[in-house]
């Protein structure tokens, strides 16, 4: 990522004990493109992540790859339909670890998580960060001060530095604007099943 890093945005992902909903199978990338892809995030568990609360999945060596496509019925939904897209989801790595632990996982990286089955939260804070001279492609910033403010270390530029990469925009936007949760809920095919389907 080089010296001159900004923070992208922060996050958090809980899933409540019992009932917390999956995330499909997507791509970071796929939800905001930059002229460059040196970005990641930084995911810190706050509880004990166990196979059976939601931990997340990650496909080893998928952000060497394609960009899939987040689109069904003609819209972005934020989540690849299992079943067109081709993915051995048998490579899948689960990442748990005590609370404290961390995850880093790059932006083009396919990664979800299972429902939450146990009786115990599943809490996840992720701070996304991002090379300084990564432009988005997409909601460009228009104010220089809250854009500036997100450096954590280095100098601002006004130079993006652009690399070829596979790009697919979020547009048509999804019928359900929101969080990961709210745009997957038009996603035709899953993998996951929800907490009440797992159990």
């Amino acid at each position: 990522m080089g010296p001159e890093r900004a923070l992208r945005h922060v996050e958090a992902q809980p899933e409540a004990a019992g009932f917390g909903s999956p995330v499909e199978w997507h791509q970071d990338w796929a939800f905001y493109p930059h002229t460059n892809d040196d970005l990641a995030a930084v995911g810190i568990m706050l509880d004990d992540f166990t196979a059976d609360n939601g931990s997340m999945l990650v496909i080893p060596g998928s952000h060497t790859g394609k960009v899939y496509d987040h689109h069904a019925q003609g819209h972005f939904v934020g989540g690849i339909d299992p079943e067109a897209s081709g993915i051995d989801f048998s490579k899948a790595v689960m990442c748990t670890g005590r609370a404290g632990s961390i995850t880093v996982h790059h932006v083009r990286l396919v990664h979800g998580s299972s429902a939450n089955v146990s009786g115990r939260p599943r809490r996840f804070l992720l701070h996304q960060y991002r090379a300084a001279d990564a432009w988005p492609l997409i909601h460009v910033p228009t104010a220089w001060e809250p854009w500036t403010s997100q450096l954590v270390s280095g100098a601002d530029t006004l130079e993006p530095r652009m690399a070829a990469l596979p790009v697919r925009l979020p547009y048509p936007a999804a019928p359900n604007q929101g969080s990961i949760y709210e745009n997957q809920r038009d996603l035709a095919a899953r993998f996951f099943k929800d907490a009440t389907e797992a159990v």
